[in-house]
């Protein structure tokens, strides 16, 4: 372990629990954790991270020190072996290629924020990658058909609020795309008029803004909800899905909270399969859209995505299944 330089000046220092439950115990001294709150205030996104984006950085850190403690390492003193180990149990747990990516890039960050300030002689996550992922990436796509998605609406009762609260949330996501996080922020503030026609005002990845109009049956959707939770006495401002049970009542609602829901719905429907929740709601959207000859700016636009090449892998996805090319084959397996 190299000599630690003083922490870095004028920074925050990190609340206790945010990374560690207790530093001494898992044998990383405030220094580290210091020079990582800098670095996530101010190298990520240019210092201009979402607080969910540095809420997950400390997530991914904390489960990376929680491991090393279970087997007794030192995240400060961790050599390359230990974060190849990691690795291996990620994959053991079932997680995909992007997800190993994901957690590795943070923790290989993690320790790049030490060496920044020579709290560390060397990075041991440099060059350990999360794997090979060779399925193309239409083949990830999962979504709904349109019948499958009726069928999915038909689950949810309409005659009490929380029913009212899970078909608008539903819809925002499987007929306009919205992200589960964009959903979770939604504020009743967030819905604006122009003439006749109402819109979204979206906050997604970054923090960028975006305005999503909405259909009539989904801002119809929207207003009964709206409706509901003032004659149940629920304050019309700030966040308009919120808890509705005696825990959390009233509150934002979370975004695993939303994951339940979701998936409560596809079981009732005999939809719920490996892959397909929440975010096969968006790529419903993308696909049905894509589908039905929407153009393709429209829904990179609609989406929030900064590529068109994201976009059109629901192109390639509906073509797949459009030009299948056995239907060339003149030959009847029944005959």
């Amino acid at each position: 372990m190299a000599t630690a330089n003083p922490t870095p000046q004028n920074e925050p220092t990190i609340l206790d629990g945010e990374i560690v439950l207790d530093d001494k115990v898992f044998g990383l001294d405030t220094a580290i954790l210091d020079a990582f709150e800098a670095f996530l205030q101010i190298d990520v996104a240019n210092g201009d991270a979402s607080a969910d984006t540095v809420a997950g950085y400390r997530r991914e850190v904390a489960a990376w020190v929680r491991w090393c403690h279970e087997f007794s390492i030192d995240p400060a003193r961790a050599r390359r072996g230990d974060v190849e180990a990691y690795r291996q149990a990620l994959k053991a747990l079932g997680m995909a290629v992007a997800t190993r990516k994901h957690k590795l890039s943070i923790i290989r960050r993690f320790y790049a924020a030490a060496q920044k300030y020579a709290l560390i002689e060397y990075n041991p996550a440099d060059g350990v990658k999360g794997g090979k992922d060779l399925t193309a990436p239409e083949e990830k796509i999962h979504f709904l058909a349109e019948q499958a998605l009726a069928t999915l609406l038909a689950q949810i009762p309409t005659d009490t609020l929380a029913g009212a609260r899970d078909r608008a949330l539903i819809a925002l996501m499987s007929i306009h795309g919205l992200r589960r996080i964009e959903v979770h922020r939604l504020n009743h503030e967030s819905i604006q008029l122009e003439g006749e026609l109402a819109y979204l005002i979206v906050i997604g990845k970054g923090d960028k803004q975006r305005r999503v109009y909405l259909r009539e049956d989904t801002y119809e959707c929207l207003q009964t909800y709206a409706h509901g939770k003032f004659n149940a006495g629920y304050p019309i401002k700030s966040a308009i899905f919120v808890g509705h049970g005696n825990h959390g009542r009233g509150g934002r609602i979370s975004r695993q909270a939303i994951n339940e829901i979701v998936d409560k719905y596809l079981s009732r429907a005999a939809l719920k399969r490996s892959g397909v929740s929440c975010h096969a709601l968006r790529h419903t959207f993308g696909t049905l859209a894509v589908a039905g000859g929407a153009k393709l700016e429209h829904v990179r636009d609609a989406m929030g995505h900064s590529k068109i090449e994201t976009t059109s892998l629901y192109v390639k996805a509906v073509e797949r299944a459009k030009n299948n090319p056995s239907n060339f084959i003149n030959v009847s397996a029944n005959s």
